[in-house]
């Protein structure tokens, strides 16, 4: 079987590199990302898939919606959500990033609920899940899902949460079952 993993398209936030971990914040697809979608709607990778697999946030569920022709999530999995940024929601990525350099992957936000370590570890339970639904599977996440999943990809190492590689928007990541099962056993591993 075969999955998809996708960034969802673009948002005025994420254009700007402003953060939004909180899923009952409104952030939408931008024109940009809405435009996106059209690109790839009605793509060869996209016929046939089974089962579509989201975070609770509006802008996957509209992603796979336009993707999909308006077809709802089949899943909408909160495991899959975007990182907790506590009190750097809606700001710069940048200051984050500064503040998990200085004070490590281990370490929770002020204000959030989560450590860099704990969110990738629930990104990877939430990926290891989608092995049990029919394929193939499409599952529309965040930046920092398909982050990972491009390092842990290209290294056997601990994944940097301060310098991982930039996810683009509704390009399609194709793992096989056995190529997923061994990202997320890679990234047990690896500690995130």
């Amino acid at each position: 079987m075969t999955t998809f993993v996708i960034r969802h398209g673009r948002t005025a936030l994420s254009a700007t590199y402003q953060v939004n971990g909180d899923p009952a914040a409104a952030v939408p697809l931008d024109e940009v990302g809405v435009r996106q979608c059209a690109v790839h709607r009605g793509a060869l990778w996209l016929q046939g898939i089974a089962v579509t697999v989201t975070s609770r946030f509006p802008r996957t569920k509209q992603t796979a919606g336009l993707l999909l022709g308006g077809a709802e999530p089949n899943v909408v999995d909160p495991r899959l959500d975007e990182i907790d940024y506590g009190h750097f929601e809606g700001g710069p990525w940048l200051r984050y990033g500064a503040w998990l350099r200085e004070h490590g992957l281990a370490a929770v936000p002020p204000g959030g609920s989560e450590s860099w370590y704990q969110a990738t570890e629930r990104l990877l339970v939430g990926l290891a899940i989608c092995l049990d639904l029919p394929g193939p599977r499409l599952v529309v996440g965040h930046g920092l899902l398909v982050s990972l999943l491009l390092a842990l990809r290209c290294n056997d190492g601990p994944p940097d949460g301060a310098a991982l590689p930039e996810a683009p928007y509704v390009s399609p990541l194709r793992l096989t079952d056995v190529e997923l099962r061994e990202l997320v056993q890679r990234g047990a591993r690896a500690g995130g």
